[in-house]
């Protein structure tokens, strides 16, 4: 071709000449390809030497990418022939890598290869045993078999990057971006100056991520394969992108413990009232239905006040007899009743400095709520059988299931004790009127519940729906103990639909005899709107979107 190679030299000679190199790289990789493609040597040998010292001085991306692909075409100049006429790319002919063990001549992996490679990327995610270093080998494998110059596995929630591979690179997001949005696969396309695929990740129907990459110049020969082994990929990384997403932290205020789990409206005020009341000195009477997690709030009231490192007690007022909580309380000396062989020192004792928890205040006897109040007043207590007085200095927490005020008007309490204990409120909302919360409540537990008995088991987004669903009359106790039932019935591996809850809560329950149709409606738009929002993880937004509806029209129903 001594036409082209007087061209190119005279185009080297002028690029030299006005000192513009990268237009002399150009002009060798052009002259490189055309004698790969013409079967020619000319002067190719001394071109590739040029491109392999232009590599290794450094070039831009894309100029890089082309030379490699020049230099590859000089060492397998039958495979370049071969894929010229199969595609091209960006007026660059895309070429055939030198061929691997049990791979096609395009470079991609055959139907047998591919399966293997789908095989292998499950092996990684059922036995790599964190879920983070599964998925960077995986994407790593990918990166590999696709010779890719990046791979970025991203999730749905929050938008992140999950990871990416080579770590160090530019993460490219756009296609994997675009994937979550429409939930569609997303063929090989130029995008820029590089061709960018990807395909969504999805668990029970819903999209979760997208795994997507990226190659600089030009891609392998045959996009459907690509395209094929990206969509094995996903399905074979949906466990554990689902597990990462569970380990998702609740957002919570600074100074606060992450026990008060939650993504609410309600839960977030409550988690204000309770820096709230740390910062201030007075008692704190906690009110919520049982199991909704008013020992956490005063332990969170403890965990974010001044007296995080002075002791924390707790006594369930109802747990014991009226005769034992005097003395629970305030201890007692030696021979003070049948059985005192010594003395001992009571909770107002061991709490000194710090915080006393009084659970079920509203079951206190009046005697106790007597001697209660005495000490709130003096800031002292008598061990039962002395007659001495210890000052002590506690913060009182107090909690009940019970509404106080009632309890005062049927005299059952005394009306000067709740107001010394009711100086700050604190009211947990129950379950059933924070179905947003179940989502994220059920992954907690659920970890914490798989990690003790040795299970890698997700929750399928059927089966957390089906939870939102539940009224849950025994609150956040029900739930963790119906999680921790199903992680002890389920299997070790793979995901757990809705089939496998209680009976109670996988069924929709048909509406009673005797109900009108305008309560049959609000009982199936809530459990609807319930759904949606587990399903959107509590984000109204998205919620009010699948709805149909506007997020003031959400509002309304919920």
């Amino acid at each position: 071709m001594p036409g082209l190679d007087d061209t190119v030299t005279a185009a080297v000679r002028l690029a030299r000449e006005a000192r513009r190199p990268l237009d002399a790289v150009r002009a060798r990789i052009l002259r490189c390809q055309a004698h790969a493609c013409a079967g020619a040597g000319g002067r190719v040998a001394r071109d590739a030497h040029v491109l392999r010292r232009a590599l290794g001085r450094g070039l831009p991306d894309l100029l890089a990418a082309r030379a490699r692909v020049a230099l590859a075409a000089y060492a397998d100049p039958g495979g370049l022939v071969a894929a010229a006429a199969r595609y091209r790319t960006r007026g660059l002919v895309a070429f055939a890598l030198p061929r691997a063990p049990e791979r096609a001549a395009s470079g991609m992996p055959t139907r047998g290869a591919m399966i293997e490679d789908v095989i292998e990327v499950l092996r990684i995610c059922e036995e790599e045993e964190d879920a983070r270093a599964a998925m960077l080998e995986v994407a790593r494998l990918l990166q590999t078999r696709t010779r890719a110059d990046s791979v970025v596995l991203m999730a749905a929630a929050r938008q992140r990057v999950v990871v990416a591979w080579p770590a160090a690179g530019r993460q490219h997001v756009d296609a994997a971006q675009r994937v979550i949005d429409t939930g569609l696969p997303l063929a090989p396309h130029e995008s820029g100056h590089a061709i960018e695929t990807a395909h969504p990740v999805r668990c029970a129907g819903a999209v979760i991520g997208a795994v997507a990459c990226r190659w600089t110049g030009a891609m392998p020969v045959d996009p459907a394969r690509t395209q094929a082994l990206l969509a094995g990929v996903a399905a074979a990384v949906t466990s554990a992108l689902r597990v990462l997403l569970d380990r998702a932290e609740a957002p919570v205020l600074p100074g606060l413990d992450a026990d008060l789990v939650g993504v609410s409206g309600a839960m977030e005020e409550v988690r204000r009232a309770v820096v709230r009341a740390a910062d201030a000195p007075y008692s704190v009477l906690v009110q919520g239905e049982s199991g909704v997690g008013k020992e956490l709030v005063a332990r969170a009231i403890h965990r974010a006040s001044a007296r995080r490192t002075r002791p924390f007690c707790a006594l369930n007022c109802a747990a014991l007899p009226d005769e034992l909580i005097e003395a629970e309380l305030f201890g007692h000396a030696r021979g003070a009743f049948t059985g005192a062989v010594a003395e001992r020192r009571g909770l107002f004792e061991d709490a000194d400095g710090g915080v006393l928890f009084l659970d079920e205040i509203g079951e206190l006897a009046p005697r106790g709520q007597a001697k209660l109040l005495r000490v709130i007043q003096e800031n002292e207590i008598r061990r039962v059988g002395e007659t001495i007085a210890r000052r002590v200095d506690v913060r009182l927490v107090a909690a009940t299931n019970r509404t106080l005020e009632q309890e005062v008007e049927a005299g059952r309490f005394r009306r000067d004790l709740w107001y010394r204990l009711d100086v700050i409120r604190i009211a947990v909302p129950p379950l059933r009127e924070r179905p947003e919360d179940v989502p994220l409540l059920a992954s907690v537990f659920w970890r914490r519940a798989t990690e003790r008995v040795g299970s890698r088991a997700v929750l399928s987004d059927a089966a957390l729906a089906a939870l939102a669903r539940y009224d849950w009359p025994g609150n956040v106790r029900e739930l963790q103990n119906v999680l921790a039932a199903l992680a002890v019935a389920s299997p070790k591996r793979g995901t757990v639909g809705s089939s496998s809850l209680p009976a109670t809560l996988a069924r929709v329950a048909a509406p009673a005899t005797g109900v009108t149709l305008e309560q049959a409606r609000r009982v199936f738009e809530t459990r609807f709107v319930r759904a949606a929002l587990a399903r959107a993880g509590g984000h109204r937004g998205r919620a009010a979107a699948e709805l149909g509806v506007t997020r003031q029209g959400l509002a309304k129903l919920m």
